[in-house]
């Protein structure tokens, strides 16, 4: 086994040694059959440098790299949040029945343009109440004649009262001159007394006429006023959003029929965690506002809740959309930005800045080898990475291809991006 094997390898070695023999000889040729020309002293020396030659590694590395510079500019960096948000109307109304009873009628439907104080929306039991004031009406009538009946009854008793006044005095008369009993002056003296009782009696009695006629008209006001609140009207201007309940059905005091939201005033709302609370001030903290796409621009912060809730450690934050596109309405969705802080710096693009050795560099390119500038890095803004120390303002550095250079690395600008 050991002598096969011996065979085995010296054939290998003989047979790679004859294959080597006629390469070469095969290159010899072909040299020799190639014309003469002015580079195939070139060529040769290339072939030979491939072979080995002991100057080739550091020829390869002289190569340069094809970079592409981008100049640092001055721009804004924002220490900013963005989250999602709604839109919803700043004023609207759920408009319930004031008089609770079946719906007579709806005179509005979805979408309806609605005027304040001026569009009927709906009425209830409009039969019932009408028949009310008309009940209402008529006791007021009786009650007026009671009082009339009080008076005449009054005028009576007063008659009465003046003929025994005086039949009580002619009585006294007789009495002093003797010519009349006291037990007939005693009955005549009784007679007066009750008749200026009837007349107190007739005055109480009038007294509580004219009471139950000034209830009488409480009456009918409360009447015609449950009249009048059968019939609704808008509270607001605006348009009917929801109609939540059809004729017939019985509307009781609190049950919303419609929701009317005025359009013309909206707000957006979000919220935002509990560690920005402090760096957000109404009216002064700014907020950028989108809608699909649409660009609503930047407003301020019109309210800020005044407490964090306790389950999401979240508080609430709204901004007014005043005259808004017809394309943004209550419930689409926002995309909020709530801007805290706001200072001008020297953005590079974020891709030109590379950790190196752990600290953060960016490379510039000097006499065509790039150059090693350690940097310090702030905010990112639309793409860009603010540069704090390390870097003025117009200096052009690598924005790509800064991932296969070092420090004296040879470079070829490819151009120079447009920020």
């Amino acid at each position: 086994m050991k002598i096969r094997k011996m065979k085995t390898y010296q054939i290998e070695f003989f047979t790679a040694a004859i294959v080597i023999v006629l390469v070469v000889g095969g290159l010899a040729y072909s040299f020799a059959s190639m014309p003469p020309s002015d580079d195939s002293s070139d060529d040769i020396e290339l072939l030979l440098d491939r072979a080995g030659s002991a100057d080739s590694t550091p020829k390869a590395m002289q190569r340069s790299t094809p970079v592409v510079l981008a100049e640092a500019r001055a721009m804004s960096f924002e220490r900013s949040i963005t989250v999602s948000g709604s839109i919803q109307a700043k004023r609207f109304a759920l408009v319930s029945a004031r008089v609770p009873g079946t719906l007579d009628a709806v005179f509005v439907d979805e979408g309806d343009v609605i005027e304040a104080n001026k569009t009927e929306l709906f009425q209830t039991d409009s039969v019932k109440l009408s028949k009310a004031v008309a009940i209402a009406r008529q006791e007021l009538t009786v009650s007026q004649c009671a009082v009339q009946e009080k008076q005449a009854m009054f005028e009576k008793s007063a008659a009465v009262k003046q003929q025994a006044e005086n039949d009580l005095r002619r009585s006294q008369e007789l009495l002093g001159k003797n010519a009349m009993a006291i037990q007939e002056v005693e009955k005549v003296e009784s007679q007066y007394k009750q008749c200026e009782a009837d007349v107190k009696h007739v005055r109480a009695l009038i007294d509580l006429a004219t009471a139950q006629w000034e209830q009488a008209k409480l009456n009918v006001t409360i009447a015609e006023k449950d009249m009048a609140d059968s019939l609704v009207v808008s509270p607001i201007c605006g348009r009917v959003s929801e109609r939540l309940c059809e004729p017939g059905e019985m509307a009781g005091a609190g049950t919303a029929v419609l929701r009317i939201e005025d359009l013309s005033l909206l707000e957006v709302s979000v919220y935002l965690p509990a560690e920005y609370y402090a760096e957000v001030i109404p009216n002064q903290t700014a907020m950028r506002v989108r809608v699909g796409d649409t660009d609503l621009e930047t407003r301020m912060v019109s309210y800020k809740s005044p407490t964090v809730t306790h389950q999401l450690r979240t508080f609430k934050v709204e901004g007014l959309i005043e005259s808004p596109p017809p394309c943004v309405v209550p419930g689409c969705l926002a995309e909020v930005t709530i801007v805290t802080d706001r200072r001008e710096g020297i953005g590079v693009p974020a891709e030109a800045v590379q950790n190196r050795a752990g600290h953060s560099v960016v490379f510039a390119v000097q006499g065509e080898r790039a150059v090693e500038i350690e940097v310090e890095t702030g905010r990112h803004a639309e793409g860009q990475l603010e540069i704090v120390r390390g870097l003025d303002v117009g200096t052009a550095v690598v924005a790509m291809g800064q991932t296969l250079i070092e420090n004296g690395s040879p470079v070829s600008i490819v151009q120079e991006q447009s920020l």
